[in-house]
Order: structure tokens, then C-alpha cells, then sequence
């Protein structure tokens, strides 16, 4: 699925919602994470999707690129593991081992932190600036399904810009990938 257009429930300029979640480590990881960063990033995420298979070395990248320089990242899925088991909280703490993810991946169980950003789909982020308020939202890039058809970096070039003091540009892309898997 494509997100057609900016969210008009959680606009550009909007605040960081405040949430409290599990982290994959068995401790919960709130919002309060990112007091002291020069740039927050949340991604919603999950284990399935071949979007998020497809462009999660390169977020694993990007975020060592610019961990030193100020930026904070969370992870978090909100499939219903029900009709999705590979997205439950055991898979999520085997993928993140497996992985060695440099980030907290977040189980959003209730799926209420999601309605609060107004996901659609997986994997989409939120850039988020020192004062917490967002300044990019959309996709990764231009083929997170096939790195190798990789020919723009939307993430790394808002990262750079915010980090720089300034507003990105584009400050909003088109998230693709698979849609969020609300519960029945």
C-alpha cells in the first residue's frame, strides 16, 4: 500500500505523543527515550512485511551513521499477532536478537500508540526534531522492497537536515509498504 497523503490526525509540526511500551529486552521504553536528542525517529515496523525486510538494513545503517551525532531511534510494531504470529513479542525479541538491532524494537499490543501517530503501514517513519516536534514523515526511500533498485535516501537527507537545524526537504514522502494489521 501507498500512504496517498500527509496525515491530517498528525500533521507536519505535530508534538511526540507520549507512550510507554515493551521493549523487546523485557523493560519498557516511553517516550521520555529521546529527552536530550538532537533528533528522535520513530519507525513503525514489524517482522512480515517484505517492505520492512527489504529496507531494514538500511535503517540499521543509517542509524549507526548518525547515532553520534544526536540521534535517537525506537522501533515499534502494532500488528495484531493474532492474525499475524510472526509479528508477536517472542518473534519480535528473536528478530531483534538476531539482528542485533541498535534500537529498541517496541510491542504496541493495543495498537493505541499507532492510532496516536496515525500509522498506515509498514515500515513508515516519523522525524521528529530537539524540540520533539515532527519535521518528516513518510518512506525510507524510493524501493524499500528492493534495495537494489535504490536510487533516493528521503531518510538519511531529513536525518542530515534536521541535524543541521534545518527543515527537510522533502518534508514528507509517500510511505510504502504493507498496510498495518488492525485487530478484528
Amino acid at each position: 500500500m501507498q500512504r496517498e497523503s500527509a496525515s491530517q490526525k498528525f500533521p507536519l509540526g505535530s508534538k511526540l505523543p507520549q507512550f510507554d511500551l515493551p521493549n523487546v529486552d523485557g523493560k519498557n521504553v516511553s517516550s521520555r527515550y529521546f529527552e536530550g536528542a538532537k533528533a528522535c525517529l520513530v519507525t513503525f515496523t514489524c517482522n512480515h512485511c517484505p517492505y520492512v525486510k527489504g529496507s531494514e538494513e538500511m535503517l540499521i545503517s543509517i542509524v549507526k551513521k548518525f547515532e553520534g551525532q544526536g540521534l535517537k531511534t525506537i522501533a515499534i510494531s502494532s500488528n495484531d499477532a493474532v492474525q499475524y504470529p510472526d509479528d508477536s513479542f517472542p518473534h519480535m525479541q528473536a528478530k531483534a536478537r538476531a539482528m542485533q538491532l541498535p534500537y529498541p524494537y517496541l510491542y504496541d499490543e493495543s495498537q493505541a500508540v499507532a492510532k496516536l501517530f496515525d500509522a498506515a503501514c509498514t515500515p513508515e517513519f516519523y522525524l521528529f526534531n530537539a524540540s520533539q516536534t515532527l519535521v518528516y514523515h513518510g518512506t525510507i526511500n524510493d524501493s524499500p522492497r528492493d534495495p537494489a533498485k535504490v536510487t533516493k535516501d528521503y531518510l538519511s537527507t531529513a536525518i542530515a537536515q534536521t541535524l543541521q537545524g534545518q527543515n527537510p526537504s522533502p518534508a514528507y514522502t509517500h510511505a510504502l509498504g504493507c498496510s498495518i494489521k488492525w485487530r478484528l
